[in-house]
C-alpha cells in the first residue's frame, strides 16, 4: 500500500514520527510537508499514492485551515487538540469529507454523529527504544513533571501540586510549568526524549493524569514501557481508560488527594506489590499497546 502522508511543517511530536515510522514497516510511506497546491499535485504524479493521511500539524490550528484535496483517492485524517476549536475543525472536516477520521479521544462516537464522518480511536504508544529498563537504580520515590493548567481534568495536577508539601520526607523530583491567561509561567523541562526517560526508569512512582477534555496521553504508555516505574493515576469512567488502564492490575488509579497520599505511600512501603504490577504493565503493554497493535488496526482500516 502506497500512503503519502501529508504535514505542514517537520516540528511534529515523537508519537507521531514513530507512528510514520511502524506505518513505514507494513506500507510504502512517503511524507510530504506542504501546504501548496502546486507541489503537492507533482508528488501525486511521481509517486501515485493509493490513499492519503492528513496529519498531525494540518488538524492542529486555531481556525479553519485553508486545505482542500482535490483527489481521486481516499483521504484520511489525524484529529489532534480535541481541546482546542472542536466546533471549527468539525466543520473543516464536514467540507473536507475524508474517507474516516482517526482520533485517540474516547468521544469518537460523538464525533462520528457530529460530522457524519466514521470515526475511530487509535490510541498512541511509546517508543520501546527510548523507553525501556535501562538499570536497576532508583534515584527517586515520586516523578512529577509537566505543564499544570486548569482545563485538566478537575485542575488535578494543581491540587496533586499543591499536597506535596505534605510529602517533602520522600526523594521527590517535580518539574512543573503552569499555563495562566495563554501563557506559559515557570520553565518548562527541556529533556530529551532519553534523559525523560532515564527519569522515569530511576523513580518508582509516576503521576500521570488525564489531560484537557480527559486525554489519555503519551506518558501511560512510556511508564508502562520502562517496566520500572509504578503508574499512579487519576480514577476515571472506563470509556476514558477503555482497555488501556486497569486499576490494580497495570496501573493504581486515586479518588482524591487524600486517596491519592494513602497510595503514595502503601506501594512505597510495599515493594513487592509495587513491583508485581510494574511487571504486569509491562507484559500487557508488550502483549497488547505497542505501536505494531495500534498501526496494524490503523492499515486495517485503511485497506
Amino acid at each position: 500500500m502506497r500512503i503519502l502522508y501529508l504535514e505542514r511543517n517537520k516540528k511534529v511530536c515523537n508519537y507521531y514520527q514513530d507512528m510514520i515510522h511502524y506505518l513505514g514497516k507494513y506500507s510504502k510511506v512517503k511524507v510530504y510537508y506542504t501546504m501548496l497546491e502546486t507541489n503537492f499535485q507533482n508528488v501525486m504524479v511521481t509517486f501515485q499514492p493509493q490513499l492519503i493521511i492528513m496529519g498531525y500539524s494540518i488538524s492542529d490550528f486555531g481556525g479553519n485551515p485553508n486545505f482542500y484535496l482535490k483527489v481521486k483517492v481516499p483521504v484520511y485524517v489525524i484529529l489532534n487538540k480535541e481541546y482546542q476549536n472542536l466546533e471549527d475543525k468539525l466543520d473543516w472536516l464536514k467540507r473536507l469529507k475524508p474517507r474516516r477520521v482517526f482520533t485517540v479521544h474516547h468521544d469518537f462516537k460523538k464525533y462520528q454523529e457530529l460530522s457524519n464522518i466514521p470515526f475511530h480511536r487509535i490510541m498512541w504508544s511509546a517508543n520501546e527504544k527510548i523507553f525501556k529498563k535501562y538499570d536497576e537504580e532508583y534515584k527517586y520515590d515520586f516523578f512529577f513533571s509537566g505543564v499544570i493548567r486548569k482545563e485538566q481534568t478537575q485542575n488535578l495536577r494543581q491540587q496533586v501540586y499543591d499536597s506535596l508539601s505534605e510529602l517533602q520526607d520522600y526523594r521527590l523530583l517535580i518539574k512543573v510549568a503552569f499555563f495562566k491567561n495563554n501563557k506559559l509561567e515557570g520553565e518548562l523541562y527541556q529533556y530529551s526524549n532519553e534523559e525523560y526517560a532515564k527519569l522515569i526508569n530511576h523513580s518508582k512512582i509516576v503521576l500521570s493524569t488525564t489531560g484537557p477534555v480527559d486525554l489519555v496521553g503519551t506518558r501511560y504508555f512510556e511508564i508502562m514501557a520502562s517496566n520500572k516505574a509504578l503508574i499512579l493515576c487519576n480514577k476515571m469512567p472506563n470509556n476514558i481508560y477503555d482497555k488501556y488502564l486497569i486499576d490494580g492490575f497495570n496501573c493504581i488509579m486515586f479518588t482524591d488527594m487524600k486517596n491519592f497520599k494513602e497510595k503514595f505511600k502503601y506501594y512505597l512501603e510495599n515493594e513487592e506489590e509495587r513491583i508485581k504490577i510494574v511487571e504486569q504493565a509491562y507484559h500487557y503493554f508488550q502483549n497488547n499497546l505497542k505501536w505494531d497493535h495500534s498501526v496494524k488496526r490503523l492499515i486495517s482500516l485503511l485497506k
